[in-house]
């Protein structure tokens, strides 16, 4: 096991987190709507996925993603990924 404590990380660029720092954060549309809790974030070809609590999958991609607020623990996310269709 490969284990490197918190405060000896590199701060992560504008934009960039690590993933331990997104899971719990609560997810919720620009309206407001609660989508729920980051469980993980699933690793993908052309881009990574969060994954929340309530089974809903969202890319970790701009045109998605309007707000990562860590200080607030939320991540907001433009209305309509988690309702395709």
């Amino acid at each position: 096991m490969l284990a490197v404590r918190r405060a000896d990380l590199p701060e992560p660029a504008d934009d960039e987190w690590y993933v331990f720092q997104l899971v719990g954060l609560a997810v919720e549309e620009e309206d407001g709507r609660a989508l729920g809790r980051v469980a993980d974030v699933a690793p993908g070809v052309a881009n990574d996925a969060l994954a929340l609590d309530s089974g809903v999958l969202l890319p970790l991609v701009d045109d998605c993603v309007v707000q990562v607020d860590l200080a607030a623990g939320r991540i907001v996310v433009r209305t309509g990924f988690a309702d395709p269709g």
